[in-house]
């Protein structure tokens, strides 16, 4: 089985990739979602190199995370109306964030403890 965190990366980096494609949605929340969506991806990649996500809290924290970005690439890529679509992106988005930002306090919590 493939890192959490890999797979969840590229799970986002598939849905960058589905949003460029959609030339359907209004272009300017679309360049929104996409700049959010790629100021996750290095925290993303940064976590895989912290030890403490390996621990139970942290394997738990990187499922979410993947649960996420699963749904957030299942939104993008199902047809649905146009509206509605953008709205469910930026809702599961926001989950996605939530999760990294969850993560992220996990292990920058460590890192102060230990400094």
């Amino acid at each position: 089985m493939a890192d959490p965190l890999t797979e969840a990366e590229s799970l986002c980096q598939k849905t960058l990739q589905v949003l460029e494609e959609q030339k359907s949605f209004p272009t300017e929340k679309i360049e929104v979602i996409k700049k959010s969506l790629q100021g996750l991806l290095p925290i993303i990649a940064e976590s895989k190199r912290k030890v403490m996500v390996r621990s139970a809290l942290g394997q738990k924290l990187t499922q979410e995370i993947l649960g996420n970005a699963s749904k957030l690439y299942d939104v993008a890529t199902f047809s649905c109306p146009e509206g509605k679509a953008v709205d469910e992106i930026i809702n599961r988005l926001e989950s996605v964030g939530d999760s990294v930002k969850k993560l992220k306090i996990y292990w920058k919590s460590f890192e102060y403890v230990t400094t």
